[in-house]
């Protein structure tokens, strides 16, 4: 094969560089410990070449192994460094965030629920609309069959 000049292009120049692998890339790696130290998503782009709602999806992912702190704050994310009572705090503070959210959520999910029960509907089972007998509950709504 002929010798490449300097500046001249190669086929390496059209193949697209590699996404990080799974089993060697790690968010971790990126997120810093302790609350002074923040990070905010779009520099966490900017230093992996990923898009935002791949890094959104690691982040949450790397969150169900260790606590990702992002507060509504804007400041960024981090790792709570548990040797400080100002991350302690914002770790508590955290939590109570997102179990409020969860319960929010969940009286979402209760309204859905009774609105398929009141229109017969079992969404327990796999075969979506399948009719059940009329159910009606103080909301008003009723199965119209």
């Amino acid at each position: 094969m002929a010798e490449q000049l300097p500046g001249q292009m190669s086929l390496n120049d059209f193949i697209p560089a590699p996404e990080p692998q799974k089993e060697k890339f790690d968010i971790l790696n990126y997120i810093p410990v302790g609350s002074k130290n923040a990070v905010k998503r779009k520099r966490l782009c900017f230093l992996t070449g990923l898009i935002d709602r791949k890094m959104r999806n690691l982040l949450h992912e790397a969150g169900k192994k260790i606590p990702i702190i992002n507060l509504q704050n804007g400041k960024g994310y981090f790792i709570p460094d548990m040797n400080t009572d100002t991350d302690r705090r914002m770790l508590i503070r955290w939590v109570k965030q997102e179990e409020s959210r969860i319960r929010e959520r969940q009286l979402c999910v209760d309204c859905a629920i009774r609105t398929l029960n009141n229109c017969c509907t079992d969404w327990r089972n796999e075969e979506y609309g399948r009719k059940t007998d009329v159910l009606e509950d103080d909301s008003g709504f009723r199965c119209v069959s």
